[in-house]
This record gives structure tokens, C-alpha cells and sequence, in this order.
């Protein structure tokens, strides 16, 4: 579960870099990883990753998710600032083995994350995410580095402190 809501968390919040205080989109994805982490509990099925794939969805509408409105609520951040600079009719969906997402209700589907490919698709995620990731990526299978599992520590991805003081974006994703 741990990587799934990694994948999904780092798109999502992908979209807000560049439009909203650094430290601010850093709190609301520590809120958002703990309020999926809950709402997955007793709800995550790896032999059956699709049952309960609805309940998993991740949906960006007006009214906004339960789910971002308590991470917005929990770090601070007006609901409207996040709902508004996130693609409208964005839904992603959260299984056990792949991530997955659609813009739009017409849209088609795509694969961010899948365990069979233990691959995430950059090309969808925004430049300055994007270059976290596949630095995390090279560093874990060139080093053999274990990176942390714990999310958003205090570390960049490499695991010295953050340039900035606060908390890595990335939180350090093995893949």
C-alpha cells in the first residue's frame, strides 16, 4: 500500500508545485498521505486488487473529496486554494499493484504505477516532480541505496537534509 499512495500522493500533489508555497503543498501531502493511509485501512485487498476500487478513488470535483478536504482542514490550507489548482474531473485510483488516473469524465485511463512494471509513467507527472523521481529511481538501483519508507522525513531523496529546511518532497519512493 505504502508505494500505491507514494505514486498517487507525489501526481496529485505534482499539479500544485509552482502555484503554491512549497511548504505549503509539503503539509497538505503529509495530511493527504495519513488521511489515504486511513481510509485504505480494511479496505486494501491484494489478491483481489479490484474490489473496492470505487472506495479507493481519488476524485478532484466540486464538491471536493472527503479526503482533501481533511488534509486541506489538517495542514492549514483553504480547500479552494487546492481544489483550484488541480485539474477539474481529475480521478485517480489507488489499487493494490497499480496506480491509475483520468482527466475527465471522458477521458481515457492511465497507468502511473504498476507493480508488474515497477515503473512509474514520468511523462504524466510535472517536470520538477518528475526529476525527483527518476533521481530517486537511478540512486536506489546504481547505489543500492535504501532510501526511507517513512514517507515525508526530513530528508531529501538522497537522504541528507532537505535544501531548504523542511520536509523532501519526495520522501524518499523505493522503486
Amino acid at each position: 500500500m505504502h508505494a500505491e499512495i507514494q505514486v498517487a500522493l507525489k501526481f496529485v500533489i505534482s499539479f500544485l508545485y509552482n502555484k503554491l508555497p512549497r511548504r505549503r503543498v509539503n503539509l497538505f501531502g503529509e495530511e493527504l498521505e495519513n488521511a489515504l493511509r486511513d481510509k485504505f485501512q480494511g479496505h486494501w485487498y491484494p489478491d483481489k486488487p479490484f474490489k473496492g476500487s470505487a472506495y479507493r478513488c481519488l476524485k478532484i470535483t466540486d464538491p471536493a473529496d472527503p479526503v482533501l478536504n481533511r488534509a486541506a482542514r489538517e495542514s492549514g490550507n483553504p480547500i479552494t486554494d487546492i481544489i483550484e489548482n488541480l485539474p477539474a474531473d481529475l480521478a485517480v485510483w489507488i489499487d493494490p499493484g497499480e496506480v491509475s488516473y483520468r482527466m475527465g469524465e471522458k477521458g481515457a485511463v492511465k497507468i502511473l504505477y504498476s507493480e508488474k512494471d515497477s515503473n512509474i509513467n514520468l511523462e504524466d507527472i510535472s517536470p520538477e516532480v518528475r526529476g525527483f523521481l527518476a533521481l530517486d529511481s537511478i540512486t536506489s538501483s546504481l547505489n543500492g541505496l535504501s532510501l526511507s519508507q517513512g514517507g515525508y522525513g526530513g530528508s531529501s531523496p538522497l537522504g541528507g537534509p532537505s535544501p531548504l529546511g523542511g520536509p523532501s518532497p519526495m520522501g524518499g519512493l523505493r522503486l
